[in-house]
């Protein structure tokens, strides 16, 4: 009987420090994550809710979701950009290397084909 309450001492014991663990290292955690900008994200959705419900034509969430992301995106540099989904899918196909053709460009200049 003395074996069975020390081994369930020990796992009592165990339990309780992986606990303690766990909240120390998830307040490491969000200590070290900056926090969100409450009102601007209050401001965001009160922007979203009036679009949704106001504007003149029927929004698509998503689409509103994701051109929100885009802008905030491409307010950062003139390089950054959002792609979603399908976006992204085609760039990286586009971007492969593997292309085709012999190189060469035709144009009108000055009358005369180049």
């Amino acid at each position: 009987m003395s074996s069975k309450l020390k081994v369930a001492g020990w796992v009592a014991l165990g339990a309780v420090a992986g606990a303690l663990t766990t909240m120390q290292l998830q307040a490491n955690a969000r200590s070290s994550l900056s926090p969100l900008p409450l009102d601007e994200m209050q401001q965001l959705a009160a922007v979203f809710g009036l679009v949704k419900s106001d504007y003149v034509e029927p929004v698509d969430e998503k689409k509103l979701i994701n051109d929100a992301i885009a802008g905030m995106v491409s307010g950062l540099d003139p390089h950054s950009q959002f792609f979603d989904k399908k976006s992204f899918r085609e760039f990286r196909e586009g971007t492969t290397g593997k292309f085709v053709g012999v190189g060469i460009e035709i144009g009108m200049e000055d009358g005369l084909v180049k």
